[in-house]
């Protein structure tokens, strides 16, 4: 499990990365290329997704992949929930609330990418709403209640006998 949430932690950094560069571009962002190579993701256009974020006059934010990268923090969510055995608790319950509110991301980057979402990276400009991003990414958004439920995840795993 503790692969998956490496996993899961990586892709919702750089999610986080380009929605913040894309609202303070800085010449030189964070770098999660070494993540990604230690993860063995072997796709390398990643590295390039806080630069090519960009935030329109209207607020609305591109970030470059979104599709890709969203359908792997849902993908992820689903393997911890299967390795957990969470299927009918809470945190369970918890786990397929954020799939639900990711697919929405998905729905408004692109309609019908919810069900048919890239397993590759397609670049385009897919521009979210600054709000919707924002209850996704922001300081308190679903990303950092995501990953407090999986590393008090990985603690109680951590504890169970046989670990």
């Amino acid at each position: 499990m503790e692969l998956h949430i490496r996993r899961l932690r990586y892709f919702m950094d750089l999610l986080e990365t380009g929605y913040h560069h894309a609202l303070h571009p800085d010449p030189l962002p964070r770098s999660l290329r070494a993540d990604r190579i230690a993860l063995g993701i072997d796709v390398p256009e990643l590295d390039a997704v806080p630069l090519w974020s960009v935030k329109r006059r209207d607020g609305a934010v591109a970030i470059p992949f979104v599709e890709f990268i969203v359908t792997q923090i849902s993908r992820t969510l689903e393997a911890i929930a299967d390795d957990a055995g969470l299927s009918g608790s809470a945190a369970g319950e918890d786990l397929i609330l954020a799939r639900g509110t990711l697919r929405r991301v998905l729905e408004q980057a692109s309609p019908g990418s919810a069900t048919a979402a890239p397993d590759l990276p397609r670049l385009g400009d897919i521009f979210l709403s600054g709000e919707i991003l924002d209850e996704v990414c922001g300081p308190k958004g679903l990303l950092q209640t995501i990953a407090g439920q999986c590393e008090a995840l990985l603690a109680v795993e951590s504890v169970r006998p046989g670990h």
